[in-house]
């Protein structure tokens, strides 16, 4: 457990999480996971940890965006990749559901 432990500490490293996204941040996801982990002692399933671990690590080393590199920066909806974390904010589907809201009759 221990080793698997460290591991899931370097994944936490790459992946902090953010602020932006409360309750939604897949950093934020992952260590309430560990927590989960941390909390139960023992893990019965040691396979299945450490698949878990290799999935996630795969994914904070960017694997996969290294082997199939994006050739366009726009995305199917036309907005770039940091208009697209905006529009993905808590603060901006607090705004949404604000107005939407106020017109509710």
């Amino acid at each position: 457990m221990s080793m698997q432990y460290q591991r899931f500490l370097k994944v936490l490293e790459k992946w902090p999480a953010e602020k932006s996204k409360v309750g939604r941040d897949l950093g934020e996801q992952i260590r309430k996971q560990v927590t989960k982990l941390i909390s139960l002692g023992s893990i019965s399933d040691d396979k299945e940890l450490t698949r878990q671990i290799d999935a996630l690590e795969r994914l904070s080393n960017n694997v996969y965006a290294k082997k199939y590199p994006r050739t366009y920066e726009s995305t199917a909806t036309g907005l770039t990749a940091a208009q697209c974390n905006q529009v993905l904010s808590s603060e901006f589907l607090q705004y949404l559901n604000e107005g939407s809201g106020s017109k509710k009759k």
